[in-house]
């Protein structure tokens, strides 16, 4: 390629946009590389003088970030530390195009990536997945890794092949620090408004020269909730977790190495609650099932008072018309009203007086906690068996336990109270793999290979018993107990082919998956309890299928010069289909409202570039993604009337597809000053969204949890105080990112519309890097902007969205010492 045009090229794609995130990896440089974090860690750029590279695993080996070819995000250690990124909703800001959704509560996490999420209540496995040191973990235990990381890797597009489970939208690659040769660690002190705290430290300690290291890192963090609950004085989502990790690395010898690490958490926390944004228009055919408007009239006047005692008449089905009135329901009804915890306007009014006094003042009846107990076990062993080959076993062992309560409808009544301090709401998720790899190098070099099998065992118990519409004598309780198992087998190859001196190379891969998936429903469940022993024709306690899938990657890249890697890609994924744990245990689909789902089909293809390099004379770095991806069979929550009773139903919309553009880059303008940024373009829609629910036709038209747009910009100024030894640090970043929805469907659109917002985060201070301390000052939200991070869709059942806020504006102030 001539110089004049790829100068051109790549400085259209910087003025496009710049990224935030690659820029702090490139001046984290020198901290990971102390650290020794593969992950993180940099190298010498191949075109010598140009910005440092990033050692990336995005194929399972180490890896130039510049010369990877697949779409890959990292955040560097130092951005998780200075930037104050300690959950999974901070990520939002610092890799654009990954969204972080709350569900039924803020602890209630989905990721989604090009389009590709979980709806609350499908209880289908999440389309993007994380990993902890290459172990797949539960998106319930991913706060648990916020501390002590060497980076994190965002993985974009479909992982069919080369990691532990298929996933259909992406990856997210957590690496802890691991141990060091010599003495040394670090440690912060936090705080800030709220009541923000967090203390946090890492010390390394050599054991035995340099064959037994041991590091230990741990940390403890709080926070008064943001919101005011005007019912009872107090606040809600008050946090506080702490937990600890020793990682054991040992040399066994010149050529075996182990490493070991054991992550411990602990939280007692409350949820961010979700407050009512919405109410479906009832038109009294379909969706909503239950009238909540008129359920939840109120007593402000007699045509109100008359509406609800007469619609909680017929919602129990007493014979007769209404009016008149039984002065059973009446009183009932009356004297509920009477309570000042029960507002007499009725749910119309509490939803126009929640949209006026804004999210963080709230009015909500139910118990609200979340507390959990998470530990993760990882176990890599590296044998090299020659100079280009080694063997690589994986082992992990992961428990979660939590238990849980939380308002669900979003206001005092208790339209939909899930779990209590009685009765929580209780998972308990265990999971066992092994991996075994071959990596090496063949053919002189030129083809990189890895062949693995994969096998996994996970259960998952859940326990929920929620009361719905407290308006009716008090309201009914059901009570959802059910245990999901999956094992998995796969076994899979791929390897790398460099065609010479040419700088072209082919890559092709495939997998194939056999997994079973299965239901037990538990006694105490309110399902089995009404069908009784044994189940009736039709329904079944004891469930099980079996999915087999075959994956595949086929791809070419060109290193055109050393600067500049230009691929494409085509990529097959599947999520498994299986059972949903909180239906009744009907045998078949949602069809004919059971509880069994089909597995979801993505295939995409994606054509990028990267450049490492310069341009104007200045270091920096540009990537390009161009993206489309075939969705088949895309697993959704659907609603619908089962034995007439409302339900919350999985099912498979047909077809599908999302198409876009990823712009990353970076550049060190002057020595002191880095810009950089980045713009996302993804559009997504169902094809065939038409899904039988029932024996009813239902349009998915709109998938959500999708901005059409997000981008960033920043700015790092790092200006040495004259001979002192001391630096100016700063950091300003600025995040947009245009509407999406809750709901999948356009006709559930009232308080599931997530409006657009802008974020602005600003941070300062100063650094003795030679002394190894800094003093840094965050602020988040810097203009105290209102948005909204997920929320219920279940306008379809009982009229009421809810959605969740993101967080108010706070500022806390950093000391941090390396020692």
């Amino acid at each position: 390629m001539r110089p004049d045009i790829k100068i051109a090229l790549l400085a259209s794609v910087c003025l496009a946009s710049w990224n935030g995130t690659a820029v702090a990896q490139e001046q984290a440089a020198s901290q990971a590389s102390a650290d020794n974090s593969p992950s993180a860690a940099a190298t010498g750029s191949p075109a010598g003088g140009n910005a440092d590279d990033i050692i990336v695993t995005a194929r399972r080996r180490d890896e130039s970030l510049s010369r990877t070819p697949v779409a890959v995000a990292v955040v560097s250690s130092e951005t998780l530390a200075k930037a104050n990124i300690v959950s999974e909703y901070d990520l939002r800001q610092a890799t654009p195009g990954l969204q972080v959704r709350g569900g039924v509560s803020s602890n209630q996490l989905y990721f989604s990536l090009r389009g590709q999420s979980q709806d609350p209540f499908s209880n289908s496995r999440p389309g993007v997945l994380p990993y902890i040191n290459e172990v797949q973990i539960s998106s319930l235990a991913g706060a648990t890794t916020f501390y002590d990381l060497a980076s994190i890797q965002v993985l974009k597009g479909p992982q069919g092949t080369l990691f532990g489970r298929s996933a259909t939208g992406g990856a997210l690659l957590y690496a802890s620090q691991k141990p060091t040769d010599d003495f040394g660690g670090y440690a912060s002190a936090l705080y800030g408004n709220y009541d923000q705290y967090k203390i946090a430290g890492a010390v390394n300690l050599p054991l035995s020269t340099d064959q037994l290291i041991l590091r230990v890192a741990g940390y403890y963090r709080g926070r008064d909730g943001f919101q005011h609950n005007l019912l009872t004085g107090g606040r809600e989502g008050d946090q506080e977790s702490y937990g600890f990790r020793p990682s054991l690395t040992a040399h066994l010898g010149p050529v075996i190495t182990n490493e070991l690490v054991v992550d411990y958490t602990q939280i007692d926390s409350e949820n961010t609650e979700a407050v009512i944004s919405g109410l479906m228009p009832f038109t009294g055919t379909g969706a909503p099932f239950v009238p909540t408007q008129f359920l939840y009239a109120g007593t402000a006047n007699p045509i109100a008072t008359l509406t609800g005692q007469c619609t909680v008449q017929a919602f129990v089905r007493f014979p007769g018309t209404c009016p008149p009135v039984n002065p059973m329901f009446a009183g009932f009804y009356d004297a509920y009203f009477a309570n000042p915890a029960h507002p007499s306007g009725g749910i119309s009014q509490i939803l126009a007086d929640q949209k006026v006094r804004g999210p963080f003042a709230v009015a909500l009846d139910g118990t609200n906690f979340y507390r959990s107990r998470n530990v993760i076990v990882t176990n890599t062993t590296k044998f090299e068996i020659a100079n280009d080959i080694e063997i690589k076993n994986i082992i992990g062992y992961i428990n979660v336990k939590s238990k849980s309560s939380t308002d669900s409808d979003g206001t005092p009544y208790g339209l939909s109270v899930t779990g209590s301090e009685a009765f929580p709401q209780i998972n308990d998720i265990k999971q066992f793999s092994e991996e075994i790899q071959l990596l090496g190098k063949a053919f002189s070099g030129q083809l990189d290979y890895v062949v693995g099998g994969y096998y996994s065992y996970e259960s998952s118990y859940f326990d929920q018993t929620s009361t719905f519409f407290d308006v009716v004598f008090g309201g009914v309780q059901q009570r959802n107990a059910a245990k999901n198992t999956n094992r998995t087998y796969a076994g899979y190859a791929q390897g790398t082919y460099h065609l010479g001196d040419s700088g072209i190379a082919l890559t092709a891969g495939g997998r194939y998956t056999r997994e079973t998936s299965a239901k037990h429903v538990e006694p105490a469940d309110s399902f089995r309890v009404a069908l009784g022993e044994p189940a009736p024709p039709g329904f079944d306690y004891d469930q099980r299928r079996t999915f087999e899938n075959f994956s595949w990657t086929l791809g070419v890249q060109y290193q055109a010069d050393p600067n500049l890697l230009i691929y494409a890609n085509s990529r097959r994924a599947y999520k498994s289909g299986g059972f949903n744990a909180a239906v009744a245990p009907i045998v078949g689909s949602a069809q004919i409202g059971g509880d069994s789902y089909e597995a979801e089909r993505v295939t995409d293809i994606e054509v990028g570039a990267k450049f490492n390099g310069r341009i104007g004379g200045r270091p920096a770095r540009a990537s390009l993604a161009l993206f489309h991806d075939w969705i088949v069979n895309s697993q959704r929550a659907g609603f619908a009337l089962v034995n007439s009773g409302p339900a919350a139903l999985t099912v498979n919309v047909p077809k599908a597809r999302t198409y876009g553009a990823e712009l990353e880059a970076q550049i060190r303008a002057l020595k002191w000053l880095t810009l950089g940024g980045d713009f996302n373009s993804t559009k997504a829609e169902f094809t065939d969204g038409n899904v039988t629910l029932l024996g009813t036709s239902v349009l998915y038209d709109r998938v959500p949890n999708t901005p059409k747009y997000s981008a960033s910009i920043f700015a790092d100024v790092n200006v040495p105080l004259m001979d002192s030894g001391l630096a100016l640090i700063m950091h300003g970043d600025v995040y947009h990112q245009s509407e999406s929805f809750t709901s999948p469907r356009s006709a559930n659109s009232a308080g599931t519309r997530m409006a657009p917002y802008t974020l602005a985060n600003f941070r300062a201070g100063i650094e003795d890097q030679a002394a190894g301390w800094s003093l840094t000052g965050n602020i988040k939200n810097v203009f105290n902007k209102v948005y909204y991070t997920g929320g219920l869709q279940v306008g379809e059942i009982y009229q009421v969205n809810t959605l969740i806020p993101g967080d108010p504006r706070t500022y806390t102030l950093e000391l941090r010492h390396k020692f």
